[in-house]
């Protein structure tokens, strides 16, 4: 049965909070949900399968080997009929609240792109809540200044999203900005107020963490990308890979988490 919205959820050795985001989604009926396992191991795949027989609108597809998260999204998008869709980590989380609201929205209005607003957590602490802004979500504003907001925070008509050919599997970071920025060139973003996406930022696993692996995504999204940058935005990157930026961002957030559990142990 075709349904207004699939949500696709790549997942890889993440069982706990995967199955806090499905124990809220499974509850709405009007949604589908697609879980791509990109490779977990057999105690996080047989703990999602033992979970997932107790829902029955979503579809569980396991990859043996994994390919990333860019392949797992593809991989998903391509099991998609709905009229939109919404990629989401599997390590975020996303109130009830939220998702009937979207659903009031789409099934409204003629909406091409949807923004949410975005509550970055860390290890359960709120560093920033961010309200996106259309304007600041066009192409001309994305080639110059980036997005504010990550694809957890973002819903997309599923037939423009498969006219850009879905996310890059190529890329070894950057894949949000990229999906964005090529998705804006065709299409319009609308925002609304909701309940914020919890985006996790305290799994230091993820690639905005990976000190090598950010600087060759820079690298190649440069390459990419190159003609349609502003000059701004290509100095931004340039600066960003001589002074080593993403070992700074590693840095910050753990010291973050230190002063945290130093707050927490003497209870300030």
């Amino acid at each position: 049965m075709k349904s207004l919205l699939t949500i696709i959820i790549p997942t890889k050795n993440r069982a706990g909070s995967l199955k806090k985001i499905i124990n809220t989604l499974s509850k709405i009926r009007e949604i589908n949900i697609i879980i791509i396992d990109d490779g977990s191991n057999f105690e996080n795949s047989l703990k999602i399968k033992r979970h997932l027989l107790k829902t029955s609108n979503i579809k569980y597809q396991y990859l043996p080997q994994s390919f990333g998260q860019s392949y797992a999204c593809n991989k998903g998008l391509k099991l998609t009929n709905s009229d939109y869709v919404w990629f989401f980590d599997d390590d975020d989380f996303v109130s009830e609240i939220s998702v009937r609201d979207i659903l009031k929205v789409i099934k409204n209005r003629n909406i091409q792109g949807l923004l949410l607003p975005m509550q970055i957590i860390f290890n359960n602490f709120t560093l920033k809540i961010v309200y996106p802004e259309s304007r600041m979500h066009d192409f001309n504003n994305l080639r110059s200044k980036g997005q504010s907001v990550n694809t957890s925070c973002a819903v997309f008509k599923t037939s423009l999203v498969k006219k850009i050919n879905g996310w890059d599997n190529y890329l070894f970071s950057g894949t949000d900005t990229d999906i964005f920025l090529r998705f804006s060139r065709i299409a319009k973003f609308t925002c609304i107020k909701t309940n914020p996406i919890k985006v996790n930022f305290s799994n230091l696993d993820k690639v905005t963490f990976k000190f090598f692996r950010a600087q060759k995504g820079k690298i190649n999204f440069l390459f990419k990308h190159w003609k349609i940058l502003t000059v701004r935005r290509r100095l931004y990157y340039l600066i960003s890979l001589i002074l080593f930026f993403p070992f700074f961002r590693i840095i910050k957030f753990k010291l973050i988490l230190i002063i945290y559990k130093f707050k927490k142990f003497f209870n300030l």
